[in-house]
Formats: structure tokens, C-alpha cells, sequence
């Protein structure tokens, strides 16, 4: 009974905090003047500017989803399948843009290839490119692609590596007996990591999708945009419920198929040990090609983006004036992403559990119900909390204007990723731990404190710092829902670009990368702590 009431209690504050907002707002878009009306979806569906909108949407996400497959691919075939020098280094700083919020890449492009860039100086001088084309392709929707595909590639990249090295190596060495590394790789290897590779082409194309950030500061017009634009602009929240309406459906259509097309399907990657056996192949001419393109990406994503923010500072005194302009944002981000990052572990673990450890005919839904909403746009969530807790009769109105709306805000655009740690976590917790417990006699509670709590320490503390990483970012849901003087970091960057000079927006944006990869390299310190400890032992 203390069990199923405790998880009960978690899954209906997983349920308050995501799903009934986002129910509530499409709810009230229904209704005009006191009537059932289809009136905003009306205009959505049937006028031309939304109909490019829509497109524009889907060019984007459908560029983002070809470029992050182009270079994620092959870095982790190379990854996975090569003796490449320095594995593990060109493997974490692969996975830096896609900690760092995405805005902040984009930042440090526009400064490069916009009108008066480094980058475009150079181009337009040695090339046929003028120097207008050049920056009108980085405010576009190419650029935009461009910038989203340096930041979710790693997605592409992880998903193909762990999947390539859970391939049978019995297989691929029987392909070998009777044909060459590339017929081999074609005919054998590609064929059986297909699912995972497509699995994680829908994840960037959905997230793509829903991304805010990256179009906004190009000012490209997609379906995001508009929300925010229809919500702030024109208050007219009805409407910006409507243009979500499409990404929510695409969203939902491209989870169904893949639960359709997965299903009885052999896919457990994410969390899975990689098998002993992965072959590597030790051809020389192999390893030279992973050393280049890795290197590439290396200078293209991370080298080329951190670089050109440190050169736009300019002098130390920028990194006075950014701390003095957002001394606020640096409080209120710390203490509410730590405040966040608590919440998301606390209900994360016990989600985690629940669509992990719980032996139902229900578990196999609910795992891809609490994902599901990890899709759900920034701007979304952003108008369905302020429809729920902005009514003045409402018992909610305290939550509205106080810190707890931004903290409501990261649960429901982060529980989805915190559950899925912790779920991933419990993977290697034997059943047979919690039965011993309940054999003697324990309480549920009791066994939770002895023994469960005990063996997830590490996915508890995983979990926290990712989740910290992500809040100190997040910026789509908290610039619509933020109270006055409960500014964050990201929101006083966003507010201060267009007025301030570029040096300090670039010393404020490398504060944000200092802030969010500080977890990062704690995280992995620790995580070389206890594995030196066990090996040891």
C-alpha cells in the first residue's frame, strides 16, 4: 500500500505539472465568447501565412534531421568501430553543444558570419560571396539548420555508437570471411543498426521542431515563433494555443509510428553495457579518415563557436560590466536551477522506478507516456502553466507570481529526461535486492532507505547535475512565465542582445557555457572517482 500511494502520488504530480496544463489550454482555445468554437484552428488551417509557417517548420526540422545524421553517423561509426587516438576526449567534447544551451552556439555564429564577421570578411574577400548573402543565409532557415544540427547531432551520434556496439560481432566476422570491411558494413552492420538510427533521426526532427531559441535570435518564422509572438505581442493566448496544435500532432504521429514500427522488436540501447565482443577494425587508412572527420567536427562545433565568443569579449573588463549587468540572473539562475534540479531528481527517481520496476500490464505505456512530453515546445508548456495558475479566483494565483511558476516550469519540460535517467539507473538494479528485503519483513519505505536509495546514489547524483545543466539553460518556457524580478540568466541575455554592445553579450554567454558545463566536469570527476574506488577494491 505505501508503495502504490507513493507512486501514485508522484505519477498525479507528473500528470498536474505537464499534462493538465497543456489539456487545460486546448481546452479553453474551444471556447469563444462563452461557446464551443473552432475559430483560431480555423484561421490556422485555412490561411495561407500559416500554411508557410507550418512548412517552414518542417524544412527546418527536416534540414536539422539531415545534417545531425550526415555528421553523427559516421562519428559514431568511427567511435565505435576504429582504434581512433583520443576516443574518449573527441566523445565528451562532442557532447558540449548539446549541453550548452543552443542559443549560445548560435550567438557565437551570427558573430562570425554575420555582416561584420570575421568569417564573412574573409569569405566575401576570397570567394564570389557578397557579404549580404553570406549573412542572409545565417538569418535563415538554412542557418538556422545549420546551427540546430551542430547542437543535436551529438543525439545521432550517441544512439548509433551504443547500438554499432551491440551488434553480434559473430556476424560481422562471418562477413568478413567472404567480403571487404565496406560490403560487410553496407550489408550487415547498417541493416541491424537501422532502428536506432532512425529512432534517433525522430528524436532531433521532434526536437527541432519544438526548438525556440535558435529562431528567435535569427528571427526565422516557424510555428514556435509565432506562439511566443501571438502570446507576448498580442496577448491573444487562444491563438498561440491553436499554432501549437500542429507540432503537438506531429509530435504524437511520429511517436505512434515508432512505437509502431518498434514494436516486438529486439531495441534496448540507451543504458544497455556494451558487449565485450565490439569488433574494431584496424585498418590504417580508416583511422586516418576518423582522425579528420573527428577533428572537423571537433574545430566546427566546439573549437570555432567557444573561440570566437572568448575573441568577441575582447578585454576582462566585458566580463566585469556582464557580471554587474546580470549579478540578479546569476542569483536567481543558481538558486533556481539547484531548487529545480531537486524537484526533477526527487520526482524523477520515484517515475523512474515506476516505469522500470513495476511489473503491470501498464508499464509499457507509461514509459512512452512521460517521454512523450520531453516533445512538447518550450512555448507550449510556457502558455499552458500561466492558463492554469493565472486565474484570480483560483487556488493556484500564489504559484503565478512567485519563483514556484519558473520551478513548475523546468518539471514540466524536464521530468520526461530526469525519469529517464533514473529509469535507465534502475536497469542494473537486480529485483532480487528489493525481494530480499521484503522476505525479512521490511516496509517499502524502509526498504527505499536501506537499500534502493543506497544502489541509485550515482544515477541520484547523475541525475541531479544533468538536470541542473539543462535548468540553467532553459529559456523557452521561463521568458513566457518569469515574474518581474525573478529574471534568470539566459532571460537577461535574451532581454540585453539587442541594446548591448557584442562583447558583453559574448561574455555573458560564455558565463552561461562556465555555469552549465561546472556540473559536467563534476560529473565526470566523480564518475572517475568511483570507478577508480571499485576497481581498487
Amino acid at each position: 500500500m505505501q508503495k502504490r500511494l507513493t507512486l501514485g502520488f508522484f505519477f498525479t504530480v507528473f500528470v498536474c505539472t505537464t499534462f493538465i496544463p497543456i489539456l487545460w489550454m486546448f481546452g479553453s482555445s474551444l471556447y469563444e465568447d462563452g461557446r464551443f468554437s473552432f475559430v483560431y484552428y480555423r484561421d490556422i488551417f485555412l490561411t495561407q501565412r500559416y500554411v508557410k509557417v507550418i512548412l517552414n517548420s518542417l524544412i527546418l526540422a527536416s534540414i536539422t534531421t539531415a545534417l545531425s545524421s550526415l555528421a553523427g553517423i559516421p562519428a559514431g561509426f568511427f567511435l565505435a568501430k576504429t582504434n581512433l587516438p583520443l576516443k574518449n576526449v573527441f566523445k565528451i567534447c562532442f557532447l558540449i553543444p548539446f549541453i550548452i544551451p543552443s542559443y549560445i552556439v548560435g550567438i557565437a555564429w551570427a558573430n562570425l558570419l554575420g555582416r561584420t564577421g570575421f568569417l564573412n570578411t574573409l569569405l566575401s574577400q576570397y570567394t564570389p560571396l557578397s557579404p549580404e548573402s553570406i549573412s542572409n543565409f545565417m538569418y535563415s532557415l538554412y542557418g538556422a539548420s545549420f546551427i540546430l544540427s551542430i547542437n543535436l547531432f551529438p543525439v545521432v551520434m550517441l544512439m548509433t555508437e551504443y547500438a554499432l556496439k551491440n551488434v553480434n560481432p559473430r556476424l560481422e566476422e562471418s562477413g568478413l570471411i567472404v567480403g571487404s570491411i565496406f560490403q560487410v558494413v553496407r550489408q550487415i552492420t547498417l541493416p541491424l543498426i537501422a532502428p536506432a538510427i532512425l529512432s534517433s533521426m525522430m528524436i532531433v526532427f521532434i526536437l527541432s521542431l519544438s526548438e525556440f531559441g535558435i529562431p528567435s535570435l535569427l528571427q526565422v518564422n516557424v510555428l514556435t515563433t509565432q506562439i511566443f509572438t501571438q502570446f507576448s505581442a498580442f496577448y491573444n493566448e487562444k491563438a498561440a494555443t491553436a499554432i501549437a496544435f500542429p507540432l503537438i500532432v506531429i509530435t504524437i504521429i511520429l511517436m505512434i509510428l515508432e512505437q509502431v514500427y518498434f514494436r516486438g522488436k529486439s531495441f534496448d540501447i540507451l543504458g544497455r553495457r556494451a558487449s565485450n565482443g565490439t569488433i574494431h577494425y584496424q585498418e590504417r587508412g580508416l583511422t586516418v579518415i576518423g582522425i579528420l572527420f573527428c577533428t572537423f567536427i571537433f574545430i566546427l562545433c566546439v573549437i570555432v563557436p567557444l573561440t570566437t565568443l572568448i575573441v568577441s569579449s575582447k578585454t576582462v573588463s566585458a566580463y566585469y560590466d556582464a557580471f554587474r549587468l546580470a549579478k540578479i540572473g546569476i542569483k536567481n539562475t543558481i538558486l533556481y536551477g539547484s531548487l529545480g534540479a531537486t524537484f526533477l531528481t526527487v520526482v524523477g527517481f520515484f517515475l523512474g522506478y515506476l516505469s522500470e520496476k513495476v511489473q503491470s500490464k501498464l508499464r509499457n505505456s507509461i514509459a512512452p507516456f512521460i517521454w512523450l512530453f520531453f516533445a512538447v515546445p518550450a512555448t507550449v508548456i510556457g502558455v499552458g502553466l500561466i492558463k492554469v495558475c493565472n486565474r484570480p479566483e483560483g487556488i493556484f494565483q500564489f504559484i503565478y507570481g512567485s519563483l514556484w511558476i519558473i520551478i513548475l516550469g523546468y518539471g514540466a519540460r524536464f521530468l520526461p529526461l530526469s525519469s529517464r535517467i533514473m529509469a535507465n539507473y534502475f536497469k542494473q538494479i537486480s529485483n532480487s535486492t528489493e525481494e530480499a528485503g521484503i522476505v525479512m519483513g521490511a516496509s517499502w519505505f524502509r526498504i527505499l532507505k536501506k537499500i534502493i536509495v543506497p544502489l541509485q546514489g550515482y544515477g541520484i547524483v547523475a541525475a541531479w547535475l544533468i538536470s541542473f545543466m539543462f535548468c540553467v539553460g532553459e529559456l523557452g518556457t521561463t521568458i513566457l512565465v518569469y515574474p518581474p524580478g525573478h529574471e534568470t540568466l539566459p532571460i537577461t541575455l535574451f532581454t540585453v542582445m539587442v541594446n548591448s554592445p557584442a562583447n558583453i553579450v559574448s561574455a555573458l554567454s560564455l558565463i552561461i557555457v562556465v555555469m552549465t558545463l561546472l556540473p559536467l566536469g563534476i560529473f565526470l570527476a566523480t564518475t572517475r572517482y568511483f570507478l577508480t574506488t571499485e576497481a581498487k577494491e
